[in-house]
């Protein structure tokens, strides 16, 4: 099983993925929810290593320092990871060892002095000879005649446990994202954004240039930058289809810089007379517009590579 960093890095990987970023940035709150989840989980997972890694403390002080932080580290990863599935809008059900670790935390370091509310209903107590790195002998005691509980916690124990839970989760929740991107890229597959450019439109852009010199009329350019401007659109609508029409900064800034110059170029084809264009500004125009659909077909292969892909 992969380890919690390397999950943490591949869930991370896919919701940077354009589309699905996009669709994730709709809901801001939960899209900030999701980063933070993410660096929490890495963040305790450095924490709990640092924890296993580290040598037996010199002094009882560090010993609780130690312990309180190892217990805290698997609180919050608890959290992070139930809210990265809140995040998703994936359904989680904690695991009751997960929930016997949140106990632990909460009678020895989290709320030892009291738990329960008015005057409590127990009262915890470490035992400072039995402390130590790997853990503490822990006595309970309650308000009623019952006997005292003694518990010895293994911290090591308990690091183990939880992390096979959260390893299994967090492989769910990937599992989840690949399914949803296959299933996307599946329905979209066949459906080729570069046959949306047709091998037709050099000669479109030899009629545009052909109406600017005046060698063929003005209608054959007005005809021509419309079938162009189809293109566009046409692209446009396919991306919209799958959601992904924002989710490429590259494709909206050139599709912005098209959409200018093919206007100017219509109001030039309807009434030179009126357009602020000459005939050399009216090719520089087309020039812009042609290499500039050349860049999209570029980035239209690169989908269409994409989608042909496994997840």
């Amino acid at each position: 099983m992969q380890s919690i960093d390397e999950l943490e890095q591949q869930i991370r990987d896919f919701i940077n993925n354009p589309r699905k970023r996009h669709a994730l940035l709709r809901d801001t709150a939960a899209w900030n929810l999701l980063c933070s989840c993410l660096d929490a989980v890495g963040d305790t997972e450095l924490a709990i290593c640092a924890y296993e890694q580290s040598s037996n403390p010199s002094t009882v002080g560090a010993s609780y320092l130690l312990v309180y932080g190892a217990l805290q580290a698997l609180f919050i990863q608890q959290d992070a990871v139930e809210n990265l599935c809140q995040a998703l809008v994936i359904d989680y059900v904690p695991h009751r060892l997960l929930t016997e670790i949140r106990d632990i935390r909460n009678d020895s370091t989290g709320h030892p002095t009291k738990r329960g509310g008015g005057k409590g209903r127990a009262y915890n107590f470490i035992g400072r000879s039995s402390l130590a790195k790997g853990g503490f002998d822990l006595m309970t005691t309650y308000p009623d005649n019952r006997r005292p509980l003694f518990r010895h916690v293994s911290i090591e124990s308990l690091i183990e446990g939880q992390r096979d839970i959260m390893q299994k989760v967090l492989t769910e929740v990937l599992g989840r994202l690949k399914e949803e991107e296959a299933n996307h890229r599946a329905k979209y597959r066949d459906q080729r954004l570069e046959d949306i450019f047709p091998s037709t439109l050099g000669y479109y852009f030899q009629k545009i240039g052909g109406a600017i010199d005046g060698s063929e009329p003005s209608e054959f350019g007005t005809m021509h930058v419309r079938l162009v401007a189809k293109v566009i659109e046409a692209f446009k609508e396919r991306l919209k289809e799958r959601g992904a029409l924002q989710a490429y900064d590259s494709v909206v800034y050139l599709i912005e810089l098209i959409e200018y110059p093919i206007q100017e170029l219509t109001t030039y084809f309807a009434d030179a007379t009126r357009s602020p264009l000459s005939a050399k500004g009216a090719h520089i125009f087309a020039f812009f517009v042609d290499k500039h659909i050349e860049e999209l077909k570029s980035i239209a292969k690169e989908i269409d590579e994409d989608y042909k892909s496994e997840p």
